[in-house]
């Protein structure tokens, strides 16, 4: 059973990271074109994926520490 939780966790932080990076990515390239609409909208697409339960903290501050990089 906790095998399958830790397989969980991880498919749901690889989850997390993956939307992260994607988001980021058309962040910037709005904030290239200077959209600041959509830039708020994939900054808030990326906060939405910290709005989970199911990491343990571990892992919830991973998805944090990839999370704050994109924004310096």
């Amino acid at each position: 059973m906790m095998l399958n939780v830790g397989e969980d966790e991880e498919k749901w932080l690889a989850e997390g990271i993956a939307s992260v990076q994607h988001n980021a990515f058309y962040m910037h390239r709005a904030l290239d074109s200077n959209n600041l609409r959509e830039a708020l909208k994939y900054s808030a697409q990326m906060l939405s994926e910290l709005r989970t339960s199911k990491l343990s903290p571990h892992k919830y501050y991973e998805l944090c520490i990839l999370f704050s990089l994109p924004l310096n």
